[in-house]
């Protein structure tokens, strides 16, 4: 999958600019287990909120809402910090 942006985190201007439209995705509250995930976009809500959104290898997205506080924005299941992620990066939720 190609992406026009190489910043993972947007504004929501931004991401709609690149076509990228967070209110169509799945909203969940924990990423599956033992799906490859890419790692499309962290869209910003207010200043403390993320939206987290993802792909599975067969087209179905993910939208996984991220509180954070001290610059950390922790996706719990991951344990990786949203601001970190990379655009196109693969996750995979190994544990619950």
């Amino acid at each position: 999958m190609q992406f026009d942006h190489t910043q993972f985190t947007l504004g929501f201007r931004q991401a709609l600019d690149h076509g990228i439209d967070y209110r169509d995705f799945d909203k969940v509250d924990r990423l599956p287990k033992s799906v490859p995930l890419m790692a499309i976009a962290g869209v910003w809500g207010d200043y403390n909120d993320i939206r987290c959104l993802f792909i599975d290898q067969i087209g179905k997205t993910y939208r996984r809402h991220i509180t954070g506080r001290a610059d950390q924005y922790i996706v719990r299941e991951l344990d990786l910090n949203a601001k970190e992620m990379e655009v196109g990066q693969v996750v995979v939720v190994e544990n619950d």
